[in-house]
């Protein structure tokens, strides 16, 4: 039986992707993450569990959703301009189980972020897809952070080897390293951020010390460097100072990593905090310069390491 029936939290599944690792592939997406990034691209996945998505262009008005809720939690909202029709208080949509108000209403104004699902169902696409991963493709699991659901992620990863499909992970990496070394045997990449070197700094943009992460990295370097792709999403009042890129340069070539990624700050996550219910905080933040990325890749290939832009 396929990983005993594991099952996991998944919040979407893309195939034909080619971003997150070589090739084509299929993204899977796992709920929960412990890092709460102030301009996290996927905010849908920072929570374990499944929450409504609300997109206030689909709905019409008619409150057929709050008429279903057993709790009380929608009303009509009469007070924030711009903000739709209804307003939701979440706090009673955490303990809801039954989701009366998504089967109410048929226009997918509302919908659920994050489902159950078993290893066998996610092999099901993943073997679909198989066709598509010659030249290098593959699965690649992402988030929110896979390995807060490591023993789900880690049967998925079982399956993909066992099928002779590559395989990559996603990670913050701020997990304990027993669940690394839990899947460390079926992973052919780690995708991996250095966000802050700074830890008062880290803690200010993601809510968590960074310790927890470099130990990790530290410990995954004396095993084998050359799985993990360092990652350094370049955000404004952040990330982006010389200083930083400097250290984690510095990082990345006392413990062997030989590349990074310099990936520029975008906007695509902000209209998701919205239908989460959530607060955008960095509304004002503008996209780095191109010519100011390539200035940081230049500082990082001072230090004899590969600077990769946009990739």
């Amino acid at each position: 039986m396929i990983g005993e029936e594991k099952k996991g939290i998944v919040f979407d599944i893309q195939s034909f992707s080619t971003h997150d690792g070589p090739g084509i592939r299929t993204n899977i997406f796992l709920k929960g993450c412990y890092l709460k990034c102030l301009w996290c691209a996927n905010p849908e996945g920072q929570n374990f569990k499944p929450e409504l998505f609300y997109k206030k262009e689909k709905c019409k008005g008619c409150l057929k959703c709050a008429n279903a809720c057993k709790n009380g939690a929608i009303s009509l909202n009469n007070e924030e301009v711009g903000k739709g029709f209804i307003k939701i208080d979440r706090k009673f949509c955490k303990s809801c189980e039954t989701l009366d108000c998504v089967r109410a209403y048929y226009e997918d104004a509302l919908t659920v972020m994050g489902k159950e699902m078993s290893v066998k169902e996610v092999m099901k696409v993943v073997l679909r897809d198989q066709p598509f991963y010659r030249n290098g493709g593959g699965v690649t699991l992402s988030g929110g952070d896979p390995l807060c659901q490591v023993d789900f992620a880690l049967e998925i990863l079982k399956e993909c080897k066992k099928n002779y499909i590559n395989t990559a992970v996603e990670s913050e990496l701020c997990v304990p390293y027993s669940s690394v070394e839990k899947v460390f045997p079926y992973v052919d990449l780690f995708l991996c951020d250095i966000k802050i070197v700074d830890e008062n700094k880290h803690i200010e943009a993601t809510g968590v010390s960074n310790k927890i992460i470099l130990e990790n990295l530290e410990k995954i370097a004396e095993k084998d460097p050359s799985k993990v792709c360092i990652r350094v999403p370049v955000i404004p009042k952040f990330s982006d100072s010389e200083e930083n890129i400097r250290n984690i340069a510095k990082f990345c070539k006392e413990n062997g990593y030989g590349r990074i990624n310099l990936l520029p700050y975008h906007k695509l996550g902000a209209s998701k905090f919205e239908k989460l219910g959530m607060e955008y905080k960095m509304p004002e933040v503008n996209v780095p310069s191109h010519e100011y990325m390539l200035s940081l890749g230049k500082i990082i290939e001072s230090y004899g390491l590969i600077c990769v832009v946009n990739g």
